[in-house]
């Protein structure tokens, strides 16, 4: 590690590698001694090292069975973090454990075993009162360092897929005064360290969204209020994106794998953008989704479009790994929002799009039920905006201003379809649906239009099973 040093410690919740050390001496040399965290946090580490190593074609392949020690350090991690002790017991070593469960829970697409062990980490972290300056008074600088990584990645972890799945963050960001992980001067990890500050930054934007826009006592703010917030996070939204782009990466360890985590990081902002235009709306008013919004969405999809040709090119992850690690860390709202723009339009140019991702998306359709519910989805509303735009028709309850390119909903908590029944019984009886079953489509989008769009918790991906 010391010779190549991986990437996974290059930066975010670990970058000093005498930690990883100590863990490995502590459980290797005296087991009995070591604790359920310990022995959690060091397999649960070295899983995901190996894991970097194996798709990276390390020349250490050649030497040893690396496939063989994974499934070793998988298997002694989950048997110790499922223990009282790493979920109940407050410690620096039980909290690295549980960071490393939610990395293997987004990688197996199960959401919401993520959240739960977000929950027990935050718990843990507030326990020991990681969120406040002053404890790091008293603990020497490098342990003091590694805690406050630990610390943010759970922060960061916690407040953006509180948006993703539309729920309240478990941090209270007014409870917070402790300082950023210092960026190393070391050219080789001051970009990835930049990276990850900005990723943190990005994590209390997306936090400020959703307890601004969307938490149960935002909901009530009048349009007026609720612009002015837009506004403002919008510039702060901005000005993180082009800090993003101007992060200089002369030097850096795995420049290939670093340029490839600059489109995870458009992704993730036009994504999150696209959730912010469209919180314009309050409850009891009509839907109304403006241009600002639509772009983002587009912009979105577009980020996708250029950034999965890059990962299988680079072949760095699997197409399953980028569905479960990019696309579930993102919304999926910027295709209804497309799909909606399309119909409203009657344009068939703006069919295309979608079009183009749906394609995308079959390279991961059988990777776990969750992808092809998406699959599924995702055809569903390609093949309705084709039939709709091919026709000309409207769906109801929409008025679509084409000079303005804005679409009006009608009140959603009155009529919770946009299609009449005897338009979508044509469209599903064609002989191009492909067997295509729309149920969860129109569940979703019918779920969408009547409450907060946070479609991932509907579209029940989280199997629990790793199929």
């Amino acid at each position: 590690m010391r010779v190549r040093r991986p990437i996974f410690l290059s930066s975010y919740a670990i970058s000093d590698l005498s930690l990883v050390d100590n863990l490995c001496r502590k459980v290797y040399s005296t087991s009995d001694l070591a604790s359920a965290g310990e022995i959690a946090s060091m397999h649960g580490v070295l899983f995901f090292v190996l894991k970097e190593l194996i798709a990276m074609k390390d020349p250490l392949c050649q030497k040893f069975d690396l496939l063989t020690y994974l499934d070793h350090c998988e298997q002694n991690f989950v048997a110790a973090i499922e223990t009282y002790e790493v979920l109940a017991v407050p410690a620096f070593e039980n909290i690295l454990a549980l960071t490393m469960g939610m990395l293997m829970s987004q990688g197996e697409a199960k959401p919401h075993l993520y959240w739960k062990l977000v929950s027990a980490a935050v718990m843990h972290c507030q326990s020991l009162e990681y969120h406040l300056e002053a404890t790091y008074q008293s603990i020497p600088s490098s342990k003091a360092e590694s805690i406050r990584r630990l610390f943010w990645t759970v922060y960061a972890f916690d407040k953006s897929m509180s948006l993703v799945l539309g729920r309240a963050s478990h941090m209270q960001d007014l409870r917070i005064d402790t300082k950023y992980p210092t960026m190393s001067q070391d050219l080789t990890l001051r970009a990835w360290d930049e990276s990850f500050i900005m990723g943190i930054r990005l994590a209390e934007i997306q936090g400020r969204i959703f307890v601004g826009l969307y938490s149960t006592c935002s909901m009530i703010r009048d349009s007026s209020e609720r612009a002015q917030r837009i506004s403002d996070l919008a510039d702060a939204m901005e000005k993180w994106h082009l800090e993003f782009k101007q992060i200089d990466s002369e030097g850096i360890n795995n420049p290939q794998a670093f340029y490839l985590t600059r489109g995870n990081g458009d992704i993730q902002f036009y994504s999150t953008l696209t959730l912010l235009f469209h919180a314009s709306s309050a409850i009891g008013q009509d839907l109304q989704i403006g241009p600002h919004c639509f772009n983002a969405a587009c912009n979105s999809l577009r980020a996708h479009l250029e950034v999965f040709p890059r990962y299988q090119k680079s072949q760095l992850l699997s197409d399953g790994d980028y569905f479960n690690w990019i696309l579930l860390s993102s919304s999926f709202v910027p295709f209804i929002v497309t799909f909606l723009h399309a119909i409203a339009a009657k344009d068939m140019a703006n069919v295309t799009l979608p079009e183009q991702v749906v394609d995308t998306l079959e390279n991961f359709r059988n990777v776990s039920q969750g992808s092809e519910r998406l699959y599924q989805i995702c055809v569903t509303f390609t093949q309705i905006a084709k039939k709709l735009v091919q026709s000309q028709r409207s769906p109801i309850g929409g008025i679509y201003n084409q000079q303005q390119d804005s679409l009006l909903l009608v009140d959603s908590s009155h009529s919770t379809s946009l299609f009449d029944s005897e338009t979508l019984q044509e469209i599903f009886d064609s002989d191009d649906m492909n067997g295509v079953n729309p149920s969860y489509a129109m569940d979703t989008l019918n779920d969408w239009l009547s409450g907060p769009p946070f479609p991932w918790d509907k579209l029940d991906v989280d199997i629990g099973k790793g199929q």
